[in-house]
């Protein structure tokens, strides 16, 4: 019997890739969104601002890369870098309007805002914000097409937007996270 001469990769090592692989799809739809409804409008701003990628920013191709940013991530999100504070379930009535509890933690340094999608390949946007700044957030929101009745889990994409004294934004850094909605049966 011939002996493949193929090693296999560690089962951490492959989900860090897909890992990063879905992150760099997320960011690209994140990306295709903002671009699509002409970047985001702050709450304190008339005007709309764009969001800049930081000039910093590079493709890693090789793994000890890759791991060294998921290492700084990990890190970061253990010193409170991206703190949101939410509660695990939200209702409507009419499958449109929820009440809620979805904040930028007052511990945050950056402004975030929210995307909210039905699916987890975060192919079916409900819900985009504005930016919050830290300490403030949402205790109701009006998603842009309704739920049907029943119970769903709902994808909530925190990014994190770094705002410098030039006015020019960056993002930052972006999670996820899941919230159950519940649409009341009619």
């Amino acid at each position: 019997m011939a002996q493949s001469t193929e090693t296999k990769k560690p089962a951490g090592q492959r989900w860090i890739i897909i890992l990063l692989a879905a992150l760099i799809v997320l960011l690209v739809a994140v990306l295709a969104v903002v671009l699509g409804r002409g970047g985001l409008q702050s709450f304190n701003d008339e005007q709309t601002p764009k969001i800049g990628y930081a000039t910093e920013a590079k493709v890693m191709l090789d793994e000890d890369s890759l791991q060294a940013a998921i290492d700084e991530a990990m890190e970061n999100a253990k010193n409170g870098m991206v703190a949101l504070q939410y509660q695990n379930d939200a209702f409507s009535e009419d499958g449109t309007t929820f009440s809620c509890m979805i904040a930028n933690a007052a511990s945050n340094l950056y402004d975030m805002f929210l995307t909210i999608y039905a699916d987890d390949a975060l192919t079916d946007q409900l819900f985009l914000s504005a930016l919050v700044p830290p300490g403030s957030g949402f205790e109701e929101i009006t998603l842009d097409h309704a739920l049907d009745p029943g119970d769903h889990l709902v994808y909530v994409v925190v990014t994190q937007v770094e705002t410098d004294d030039s006015g020019t934004q960056a993002i930052k850094n972006q999670v996820i996270h899941t919230i159950k909605f519940h649409v009341a049966e009619k």
